[in-house]
């Protein structure tokens, strides 16, 4: 089934179970899903769509994510989060690529929406699904007299469902297409894996158009309530893990380390929680073992990947904690093993498998593999060598079979969870004329995990100030992608041909630590 079948199974079984809470908002399954119909309703009745078109949503938190996911799911149309903290410059690239014919916005967005349009002559349509809008309808208005039945076809449960950008290797975005087969096998997979009960309250504090929209997802058949929060902050989780009794949270390291150093974490009742799940961007074991002791014995974690859906590896409790309750910290410097159904290899670059103990690429088999890249074959014929799916990641399987991810084979950069390419930065420096060459690699950091850091090597007799380069990439590129930090070096290392050595600067910012992402 689709998942918005498992959504409207749910809706029918239990009309008055509460679907999402977003403030003083409480939305039961019942009015959750006469909105998902109206979604669908007007979206099969949108003149100029064609069969299966891209519609983008992009907004911030907010429960509207979820129903228009799963009316356009019903109507056989495919979703795109559009990221809120992208720059324009980036969305704009993202729509024209995934050809967007139709944006859901938030009203927050509406500068940032006349830009996009300005740039943009494939969307025919923008609804604003908050308020009234100079930039498009409002979605109350575009749903008046849809307010019925859409009825249930059998689907293609191999077309596409959803797209999610991702970057290139060498900075463009590619577009992973995930299918109605391959988005229910993630969600069966995250059910079992993660043990989701019924009624589950689960708290999503992370984007949902990122990770944390496919973990709250998987809490629809079973009946669960998700507690959604338009932005993170560490005193309100607090608040909402005891006043709302949540069971289930996802929290990237980043946020973790934000929830450990608030005064009020120590007194806060986590009596109600059953499993916070971390993943998205390494741990270090130090704040793994912090979180747990704050929380008890109730901490996951989960490595995928947009391409392969969650989850490929799980690590729960009883795999870290030892019979005398003291840790197995090898097992804790892992990212667990293979989820039921996952099988993972280490492999040379020749597709050999390597024994266990061996450095080599994490290569996976798993159900909720993508179908392909969009419009890109050559990368998804790459991706998909010698049988399996290629993580990039490189890592040690031991006896066990615990996977321990150590390096990375791409240049991509891992910040707070998102995955960010040095090229689209470095293309920007390059723009500064005092600029000679210019490395950009992520660097260890106890909140980020990775830290952007743009090494600089400048032009004969030039200046150049870190305020000046910050600015720039602010402007160009958003905070997210913005350094934390500019380094000038007198020289930068290249090879006898004169190609410039990434790998050796980012040896140098990870000397002594016991991974290299």
């Amino acid at each position: 089934m689709r998942v918005s079948d498992y959504f409207e199974k749910t809706a029918l079984a239990n009309p008055d179970v509460e679907f999402a809470v977003f403030g003083d908002l409480r939305l039961t399954y019942a009015e959750a899903r006469r909105t998902v119909h109206a979604i669908a309703t007007a979206l099969s009745r949108e003149p100029g769509l064609t069969a299966g078109a891209v519609i983008g949503i992009y907004s911030s938190n907010d429960p509207r994510i979820s129903m228009l996911q799963m009316g356009i799911n019903r109507a056989d149309f495919a979703w795109v989060g559009v990221h809120d903290r992208n720059a324009v410059e980036t969305n704009a690239e993202v729509l024209d690529f995934m050809d967007g014919e139709l944006v859901f916005f938030n009203s927050r967005y509406e500068k940032e929406v006349r830009q996009l349009k300005a740039g943009n002559s494939k969307v025919c349509r923008w609804i604003c699904i908050d308020a009234d809008s100079t930039e498009g309808e409002s979605l109350a208005s575009w749903l008046d007299g849809k307010f019925n039945e859409f009825p249930y076809s059998r689907p293609d449960m191999m077309r596409r469902a959803c797209l999610v950008p991702t970057g290139g290797t060498t900075g463009p975005s590619k577009g992973v297409v995930h299918t109605h087969y391959t988005l229910e096998q993630g969600l069966i997979a995250q059910e079992k894996a993660f043990r989701i009960q019924a009624r589950s309250r689960v708290l999503t504090t992370a984007p949902l158009s990122h990770a944390a929209g496919m973990f709250a997802m998987a809490f629809y058949p079973s009946a669960g309530t998700n507690v959604i929060m338009s932005g993170f902050d560490a005193e309100k989780v607090l608040h909402l893990i005891e006043q709302e009794r949540i069971t289930h949270l996802f929290m990237p390291p980043t946020m973790i380390g934000a929830l450990l150093m608030h005064p009020k974490a120590k007194s806060t009742d986590f009596s109600s929680v059953k499993m916070c799940l971390t993943g998205a961007a390494p741990i270090s074991p130090e704040k793994f073992k912090e979180i747990v002791a704050l929380l008890g014995p109730v901490v996951w974690e989960s490595y995928a990947q947009s391409e392969t859906h969650m989850p490929v590896t799980v690590k729960a409790p009883e795999d870290y904690i030892l019979n005398d309750g003291s840790f197995n910290e090898s097992v804790l410097r892992s990212a667990g093993r293979a989820a039921e159904y996952v099988r993972i290899e280490i492999m040379d670059d020749d597709g050999n498998i390597l024994p266990r103990g061996q450095r080599g690429e994490i290569v996976v088999r798993i159900p909720s593999l993508m179908k392909c890249y969009y419009k890109n074959p050559e990368a998804t014929d790459e991706v998909s060598a010698f049988g399996f799916h290629h993580t990039g990641d490189v890592g040690v399987m031991d006896d066990a079979g615990f996977v321990t991810i150590v390096d990375r084979k791409k240049d991509m950069i891992v910040s707070g969870a998102f995955n960010i390419f040095p090229s689209e930065i470095e293309k920007i420096i390059y723009e500064i004329p005092a600029v000679l060459d210019c490395i950009v690699v992520g660097a260890p950091h106890e909140k980020w995990g990775e830290a952007v850091t743009a090494v600089i090597q400048l032009k004969p007799g030039q200046a150049l100030t870190e305020d000046g380069v910050l600015a720039l990439c602010r402007e160009r590129l958003g905070s997210m992608k913005t350094p934390k930090r500019v380094e000038i070096w007198s020289e930068l290392p290249r090879s006898p041909v004169g190609k410039l050595l990434r790998r050796v600067v980012r040896e140098k910012f990870w000397q002594g630590h016991w991974r290299s992402i």
